[in-house]
């Protein structure tokens, strides 16, 4: 599961895009009791904070252990989940000989 993400630091900052990957998924889940079949409603804002965290933390920024903590000293920020539009597969709809 690869969820894309827009990172706003400040409201005049430019937005960061960042995916999630299995690394971080699988810490979301661990750290919040949580499973990916939860999502498939809508998942919360503080779902996007944790996996924001947990991304930056595994890039080397200083952002603390407890992502709760690190939203609080940062309140201006946004945080906001980006439908990505890259073809998963773009060889897929290429015609082929066969075709």
């Amino acid at each position: 599961m690869k969820i894309k993400l827009q990172l706003t630091r400040t409201p005049t900052s430019e937005p960061e895009f960042y995916y999630t990957n299995l690394f971080v998924t699988t810490e979301w889940e661990r750290l919040e009791r949580r499973n990916v079949q939860q999502l498939t409603t809508q998942p919360l804002y503080s779902d996007y904070a944790c996996w924001m965290h947990i991304i930056l933390k595994i890039k080397g920024e200083q952002v603390g252990d407890n992502w709760r903590d690190w939203v609080k000293a940062n309140p201006e920020m946004d945080i906001m989940p980006v439908l990505d539009e890259t073809d998963p597969n773009p060889t897929d709809a290429a015609p082929t000989v066969a075709s």
